[in-house]
């Protein structure tokens, strides 16, 4: 096809990366080793499961988790929450559920409650080997494993403002202490005022005998 003279080649030109893109497309996937990728692909096909899950039948969850549980044995993968719940055929939602709302089926729960502490045992073992990064290990144990920063507030007795601290018991004889001295001044009181109103009783024609 002939051109006009002048006219500009329109045609896209290959474009050769900057040192910056260079190094970015180098760092994909540089530390995975040959194969890692089509590896987890082929795990991941082999442990979903080919049946619907009836959520009823704990022990064909049992069956399905022990053969997760064989399978990362088998390809050499590391034991997550995710993958054995794929497995099991359920999910995380389902997994929230059966823990907090739903009580019909106790062996459910204690089903799942066993494969989360398997899982935590094997994050533990992993983190105590160094073989998982410590940021994402905690990350995994608080938002997986039940696990918290916990501080801890020591509360001790000391003097309040209100003066030095008594026990119950003192506070108690105190009280019993004030409350019979009350009583004591308001019968003081009566038998005063019953003597006053002997002394100064009223003579038919209104006026007071004197002694």
């Amino acid at each position: 096809m002939s051109r006009t003279p002048g006219a500009k080649d329109k045609r896209p030109r290959s474009v050769k990366p900057t040192g910056e893109a260079r190094g970015a497309t180098r760092d994909v996937g540089e530390d995975l080793p040959e194969g890692y990728n089509s590896r987890r692909v082929r795990f991941m096909m082999e442990i979903m499961p080919k049946e619907p899950l009836d959520h009823n039948d704990v022990a064909e969850m049992e069956r399905r988790f022990a053969n997760y549980l064989f399978l990362c044995e088998q390809y050499d993968m590391k034991i997550g929450n995710q993958a054995a719940y794929l497995a099991i055929g359920i999910d995380k939602g389902t997994v929230w559920d059966w823990l907090n709302r739903s009580s019909a089926n106790p062996a459910r729960s204690d089903f799942i409650k066993k494969v989360q502490y398997i899982c935590a045992t094997a994050r533990e073992g992993m983190m105590e080997d160094g073989k998982i990064n410590p940021v994402v290990g905690i990350f995994w144990q608080k938002n997986y494993d039940g696990l918290k920063d916990q501080q801890e507030v020591v509360l001790t007795p000391n003097a309040s403002a209100l003066g030095e601290q008594k026990t119950a018991e003192a506070l108690r004889e105190k009280y019993i202490e004030q409350t019979y001295g009350m009583l004591e001044k308001d019968a003081e009181s009566a038998e005063g005022a019953e003597t006053q109103i002997e002394k100064s009783d009223p003579l038919p024609d209104g006026s007071a005998t004197e002694e």
